[in-house]
């Protein structure tokens, strides 16, 4: 492994809170710190640091100390206490978001700056998938928070990880994708502050968890579920509001998408058969990002559709589900356009 993606992988690690600990203490490898002995290293985080010695913990540096390069390098790692892992995390943030803060990322193209991103999402949403404890469900909140921080900055950004996630694990993909596409058909919509994107974005993350209450051999199924399969299939909505209707950090709004973002507006959708004036916004941006993510993302049963095949088949099979004027903008964010009569044209269709 090379010394830049050797450095993306622990970054990416580090933003995840994906750290091995013993009790209260936390290993971070060196690398994190320094990849090379430079005078110019960038400031440490305001962070005590320990050692293992003796079967325990020393301090080497108190949270306010400077401390060199080279005597950095002579540890393989070094330990953190658990009330400093927020601060490092943040610390990771300003690193993958900033790219002037030091010379290892300002080397870093935004593609490689969103790989980074992408890679600490993903081992977000795997953490939620296995355990959608309050814990790692705040992480997903501060991982959505750097999404919007970053498309906000630069719209342009979400082509760099919509082309990245093609070949990672479907449900981890689809979360994170289902995302990054909330915040942009939301901003194209109208709204504009970090606050509503980060709710929007974070319902896009959670919208599957109630999967993880549903049996993995439903969830792996190649070919097409049973009455009963499909049964407890459905049940995923409720069992996803169930799992964050008591969260804090988890607004009205984002856990009504997660309890909504099956319902359709001909009011035959689950679980509780809406109609179309009763579906909340985010519910329906929800919606539609997840059905046109799941068209275009590898599955173990279908290849990912191009964009304009996956909106050829929404407008004919699927528009009971999709809000019109959400499909057009979709449409339009992807670089295609619908004429007078609501039909796509390929020719200026990604």
């Amino acid at each position: 492994m090379s010394t830049h993606e050797s450095y993306r992988k622990i970054l990416a690690e580090v933003h995840a809170g994906r750290l091995r600990h013993e009790g209260d203490h936390y290993e971070i490898p060196i690398e994190f710190f320094v990849t090379k002995i430079d005078v110019n290293m960038p400031p440490l985080p305001a962070i005590a640091f320990y050692i293992q010695k003796d079967g325990g913990f020393e301090k080497i540096r108190e949270a306010d100390q400077p401390y060199s390069p080279l005597a950095l390098s002579l540890h393989k790692s070094i330990w953190i206490d658990a009330r400093h892992i927020d601060a490092l995390r943040e610390y990771a943030s300003r690193l993958i978001l900033s790219p002037a803060v030091n010379d290892r990322t300002a080397a870093i193209p935004m593609e490689t700056r969103m790989d980074t991103l992408r890679r600490s999402a993903l081992l977000v949403v795997e953490d939620l998938f296995t355990d959608p404890s309050p814990e790692n469900i705040d992480k997903s909140v501060k991982v959505v928070s750097s999404f919007v921080h970053v498309l906000m900055k630069d719209p342009k950004a979400y082509l760099f990880l919509a082309k990245l996630s093609s070949h990672d694990p479907y449900t981890l993909q689809h979360s994170v994708g289902t995302a990054v596409n909330c915040i942009i058909l939301g901003r194209k919509m109208g709204l504009q502050d970090d606050a509503t994107l980060m709710e929007l974005g974070l319902a896009g993350l959670l919208h599957d968890v109630g999967k993880t209450k549903v049996r993995k051999e439903i969830i792996n199924k190649n070919g097409p579920l049973d009455e009963n399969e499909w049964e407890e299939m459905r049940q995923h909505s409720l069992e996803g509001y169930e799992i964050v209707k008591n969260h804090p950090a988890i607004t009205e709004r984002t856990k009504r998408a997660i309890l909504e973002h099956h319902e359709d507006k001909t009011g035959t959708g689950y679980p509780l058969a809406l109609r179309e004036e009763e579906i909340h916004l985010f519910s329906k941006i929800v919606c539609i990002c997840d059905i046109f993510n799941a068209l275009t993302t590898n599955r173990s049963y279908s290849k990912a559709r191009s964009p304009f095949d996956a909106f050829q088949l929404m407008k004919e099979k699927m528009r009971h589900k999709v809000d019109e004027r959400l499909f057009r903008e979709l449409v339009m964010i992807y670089g295609g356009n619908l004429d007078a009569e609501g039909n796509l044209r390929a020719s200026e269709t990604g």
